[in-house]
Order: C-alpha cells, then structure tokens, then sequence
C-alpha cells in the first residue's frame, strides 16, 4: 500500500502516485463512480495534502492546523466580503441568502421540443425561454427581463455540463442570445467546463481567439494549468478553483442538465460547480454533502451566481450522470430561476417524480437521497422548501 494524503478528513492510499515527480501526477484521469475526474497538481500548497505533517511553512500550518484555520477563513471571508450583491446578501455563514423570501422558479416546456433533434428547435428554444424569463422577473419583454439580471458590463461565464448526458449547445445558444439582447458584447461572455475535449464531444465550438463569445476548458492548455495556484478553503473542502470563475467573471450562470446522480442523488445546478475546482473526486462521500454547499457557498461562485437555467430537454431519470438511453426522458423544457437551491429542489421534485411513475424507489430508500439541496438551504443560500417556492409553468 502507497503511502497516504488526506483530505476532507480521511486518508486514502495514493500507490499510483509514487515515483512521480510532483507535476507529472496531474497528467493522471480515471474514472470514478462514472465522474470523470482530474488529479491535477496546480496548486503551490498542494503538498499539505501529500502528508499528515506536511504544511505550509510560510504560514507555519501543518495538516493538524488545517480544519482550525479553515475556520478562520470562512469567517475572514465572511468580514472581508460582507456586501450587498445581485439580490442577494451575505450570511454569518458567508453564503448568499435570498433577499426576498419568496422564491420563483420556471417550468417551461413545448410538446414540440420532445420530437426530432432538439438542435432543430432552435428558434423554439429562444422563445420559450424569453417567456420563462418574463414570468421569472416579471418584465415585459424578453430584453428587459435579461437587462434585470445582466448589464453591459458584466463578464458573464456559462457554466455547462459535458459529462455524460450533456448541456445541449442549442439551449447555451439561446442563453447567450438573451445576454446579447441584453448589451453585453460577445467577448464578455464565456462558455465553460474542464476541458477542450469534452466541450468539443459535446458539440460546442472552442473559441479562444478574444473575439467573439468564447468557449474553453479551464484546462485548455495542459491539465492542471487553468486553476489557481492557491489552495481556497471553505467549510470541509481545500481546493484551487479555476481560473475562469476566480478570475474572468463576474456573473454566472449555471446550465446543468435534468439528470439523476448514482451518489449525489442528482445532478443539477450545484453539483454542477463541481467542475470549477480541480480535486472534486475527494468530496463524493456522504452523497456528496455538505461538500457541494461547500463548493457554491465560496466566494467565487454564490456572489457571482445569477441564473440557473436547467437543460430538460432530454432528462435521465436514473443511473446517471453517465448517459443511459434505458433511462432517458425527452421533457422537453426548461427549468429557470434566480434562486439556485430552489432550482434544484425543484427539478430533484420533477426526478422524483418521474422515478415514482416508473415504478422505481425514492432516491432516499436507494441510500442517495440529494442532501446538499437542504445543506445548502439551511446555509441561507436558497429556499428549498416546495411549499415556499412559487413554481409557474409556461
């Protein structure tokens, strides 16, 4: 047996990891639970991981230091960024906590979009989400709705899902053409997951020319050269986030798809920022929770987190998030709001659901039930109580 680094609270052996110069690691994939995850090594402080008594000797913390001064930086972060943002105001937790307690979240669904290629519904796409941002913000028109939530000088970054049943490039279209509509110019905008190689098989168009909306991975260049070199801390997790989201942007959007996750339980909006931070194959334990909240919680992503808009136009209701055709389900819809755990415990609502009408076992009795959604509630980052979110259907 390798010898150990620890994380998270627990040590597992790293055998495949000896006899390798420290950079050379971050070039290893594997797969794991059916997440393709990246063991990248891009972090100065990443050593503190590699030893239960290696630390930071500039800051003088070993490992046994590491839970105590995790501490002291989240209630640092909490002091040092405690200022209003996008509707939403910073927590004694440090989260962001909904500044009006009514939540609204948007179903919108068109018969038409469960038949044929939904890459064929494109015009179709762009209305029906118009009209879903006009009931969530109760504007007007589409453009005005957009102009609530971004302005012209915002750096907006998309943040897809290309693992396994994937964000479809035609819905990100229609995104980016209410962005558009809204002032910001195409450079400002940013679509993004981990790597080149799976944004290109998933059908979008790398673009890191400066000109134009731009699509990348955080590793573009090399595995391992997109994150930050510091490790951030936030609750149990250590992690160095990537450049794109810490450095690039101002506002987000997540765009997952309506999908069912084999420990998380599903993968939705939140789950979806675990592809912003190079380690997350260390945070699976426990359904995923509270790592996931402590993932969204950080000051990178809840300030800048605007807009969830849920691809389900083809949802998998099971065996997830690998792609299962035995399980797919053409919903055809949307799923959209400014409120991102109300979004999610929406959408688990409708997975649940479907489960149920297919005769399959509550995600609970399967021992994978999406505890992170109430975490992240209880953290005042969202509502995610049902009886408390206005739920309205286009």
């Amino acid at each position: 047996m390798g010898r150990a680094y620890r994380t998270s609270g627990y040590s597992r052996p790293v055998k495949h990891l000896q006899r390798q110069s420290p950079f050379s690691f971050h070039r290893q994939r594997r797969w794991i639970n059916e997440d393709l995850i990246c063991s990248v090594a891009p972090c100065e402080q990443r050593n503190r991981f590699s030893s239960p008594t290696r630390g930071n000797a500039t800051l003088g913390i070993t490992m046994s230091d590491q839970h105590t001064r995790r501490g002291f930086l989240a209630h640092v972060g909490v002091i040092a960024t405690g200022v209003a943002f996008s509707g939403y105001r910073l927590s004694a937790f440090g989260a962001a906590e909904a500044k009006d307690p009514a939540s609204r979240v948007v179903i919108a669904r068109d018969e038409a979009l469960t038949s044929g290629s939904v890459a064929e519904h494109a015009d179709l796409l762009r209305k029906l989400l118009g009209a879903a941002m006009q009931k969530l913000t109760g504007t007007a028109d589409a453009a005005a709705a957009w102009a609530k939530l971004f302005g012209p000088k915002d750096r907006v970054g998309i943040k897809v899902n290309t693992l396994g049943l994937s964000t479809q490039p035609v819905v990100v279209e229609a995104v980016v053409a209410g962005l558009l509509a809204a002032g910001l110019p195409p450079e400002n905008i940013i679509i993004w997951d981990r790597f080149d190689v799976e944004l290109a098989a998933a059908g979008f168009k790398i673009n890191k020319s400066g000109r134009g909306v731009q699509c990348r991975g955080t590793d573009a260049e090399r595995i391992g050269a997109g994150y930050q070199r510091q490790i951030e801390s936030r609750g149990r997790i250590g992690s160095c986030f990537s450049r794109i989201v810490a450095e690039r942007i101002d506002a987000l959007i997540s765009m997952p798809v309506l999908k069912d996750h084999n420990l998380a339980g599903v993968s939705l909006g939140m789950k979806n920022f675990f592809g912003a931070i190079h380690n997350p194959n260390k945070y699976h334990d426990h359904n995923c929770d509270p790592y996931i909240a402590d993932v969204v919680s950080h000051r990178l992503i809840a300030p800048k987190w605007r807009l969830t808009v849920c691809d389900a136009t083809r949802a998998q209701y099971h065996a997830g998030p690998g792609k299962h055709a035995g399980f797919a389900w053409p919903f055809g819809g949307l799923v959209v709001s400014n409120d991102f755990v109300a979004a999610d415990a929406v959408a688990a609502d409708l997975l649940e659901a479907k489960r149920k009408a297919e005769g399959f076992k509550s995600l609970a009795e399967e021992q994978r039930p999406p505890k992170h959604i109430a975490t992240a509630a209880a953290r005042g980052l969202g509502v995610d109580d049902l009886s408390k979110i206005e739920r309205i259907e286009v």
